[in-house]
């Protein structure tokens, strides 16, 4: 089975969460995709504004229609209040999984190019394929020059061919010679500014946010109906 971890604040979740789990699941043959809203993301603990419970209510919604997404409580706050790491999560996640089974873990454009930052990057680069869409935010796409710079010492990249379209790979390697997969998602259409989000959340509770708003109706309504976000 191909099973891929989607994680994030997912703060709220948006169309261009779900436009890149939906083209990651058709370029890879995805079985599952686990969406995770993360509890405590070590890069952003001061910037969350709804609460755990609310972003997962609002990640059932958003995926709701998607064939394979699932929403998985795998970065649920830890019992002593520590910071979820995707590292630990990834290690979690493949002891529950069977042997034969091949993991994926999904990103945005943005978390690649800040990987340096995250815990362990060149274990976490190594522990599985990635999956990245192309667009960063309202920013240029990301191409495969651009995602090997961005890839943290210790980890070399080599381009490989693939028959996928509108895909580019990376092979990754590592020390000890440990290898992994980039697949980097070139044609990802959805483009969400952090503006944009901020402008649809208020449309959405003042009850004016459409089917074509970056966000689902269903979480527009939750947004509307909790009064989430309302010091943004």
């Amino acid at each position: 089975m191909r099973v891929a971890l989607f994680g994030g604040t997912f703060d709220p979740p948006h169309c261009g969460h779900i436009a890149l789990a939906r083209l990651a699941r058709k370029r890879l043959s995805l079985d599952r995709i686990l969406v995770s809203p993360v509890a405590a993301q070590p890069l952003k603990l001061h910037t969350q504004h709804a609460s755990y419970d609310d972003r997962v209510a609002m990640v059932r919604l958003a995926f709701a229609r998607l064939s394979g997404a699932e929403v998985s409580l795998i970065d649920a706050p830890r019992p002593d209040g520590s910071s979820n790491f995707t590292i630990d999560t990834l290690a979690e996640l493949r002891r529950k999984l069977d042997t034969s089974d091949h993991l994926f873990c999904i990103l945005g454009a943005d978390s690649l190019i800040g990987i340096r930052s995250w815990r362990q990057p060149v274990d976490l680069l190594l522990a599985c394929d990635f999956i990245v869409g192309a667009r960063p935010g309202s920013g240029p796409r990301l191409d495969l020059t651009q995602a090997v710079a961005a890839l943290p010492e210790g980890i070399s990249a080599k381009p490989l061919p693939t028959d996928l379209p509108h895909t580019g790979l990376l092979e990754l390697t590592g020390p000890g010679g440990r290898t992994s997969h980039l697949y980097l998602l070139t044609d990802l259409a959805e483009n969400v500014s952090a503006t944009e989000i901020r402008a649809h959340i208020q449309a959405a509770l003042n009850g004016d946010a459409q089917p074509h708003s970056v966000l689902a109706p269903a979480v527009a309504k939750y947004i509307r109906t909790h009064q989430l976000y309302q010091r943004l």
